[in-house]
């Protein structure tokens, strides 16, 4: 009886530790791609997986990725190293992500480093002279909706056909509020303010609809957007 009582004990014991390891929704989880380096001192916690479990609906990129951020935030991480990323294919209509997830005192700098690699690449894409803006667009490959195309609009040109997986690079003369929109069974537009020399991401998507599907448009951040512009294929 003593013996059980200690086990039970202890049981209770380690599970109040591991529950106390886990970290707040609102700390901040870095992701290094598999091509960025892991730089400075880090506890390493193990590995996370997200996989498909047979029944996964809204599993597309964005999903995955928060997904994984809950994940190392359960086991008291707040960096993932993606080791593999499998985007939808013919088996599976949902992103796969294995990666090792580590505890870091400060992640300031690694922060710092994905940021300073981000300006570097947009420096490369757009010279210092330039009298326009860029619009990168790009469509992470999905298994929703994925026969869906649409025609991509800024104001009232069409820019681009924008189709699963691919991505599209776009110069903007025209300045000042700028309305980007799509539409097909109804309409998603995000309105940026352009501005010569900058360079604006969008994330691209398509969500099932009554009939042919939706399109979905996000307007993400320099550093979020050149990451992952620059992980798709050409």
């Amino acid at each position: 009886m003593k013996h059980f009582l200690f086990s039970l004990l202890a049981t209770l014991l380690l599970s109040g530790a591991a529950a106390a390891q886990a970290l707040p929704d609102s700390t901040m989880v870095v992701i290094l791609q598999e091509n960025e380096p892991l730089i400075g001192k880090a506890k390493p916690l193990g590995e996370i997986k997200i996989a498909d479990g047979g029944f996964k609906v809204n599993c597309g990129y964005e999903r995955t990725m928060e997904e994984a951020r809950q994940k190392a935030r359960a086991q008291g991480a707040n960096v993932i190293k993606i080791t593999s990323l499998k985007p939808p294919d013919a088996w599976s209509t949902c992103y796969r992500l294995k990666g090792d997830i580590f505890y870091f005192e400060d992640v300031t700098g690694l922060v710092s480093q994905k940021r300073e690699a981000a300006e570097s690449e947009i420096k490369a894409l757009m010279p210092d002279s330039a009298s326009y803006a860029l619009l990168c667009v790009y469509r992470p490959k999905s298994g929703i909706a994925w026969t869906l195309e649409y025609n991509l609009h800024v104001n009232d040109s069409t820019v681009c056909r924008v189709k699963n997986g691919e991505k599209y690079l776009i110069k903007m003369y025209n300045t000042g509020q700028t309305k980007i929109w799509a539409r097909t069974e109804s309409k998603m537009e995000v309105t940026a303010n352009v501005q010569p020399g900058r360079i604006y991401f969008v994330r691209c998507s398509a969500v099932m609809g009554a009939f042919v599907g939706r399109p979905k448009l996000k307007l993400v951040d320099e550093q979020t957007g050149m990451q992952e512009f620059g992980a798709m294929a050409r």
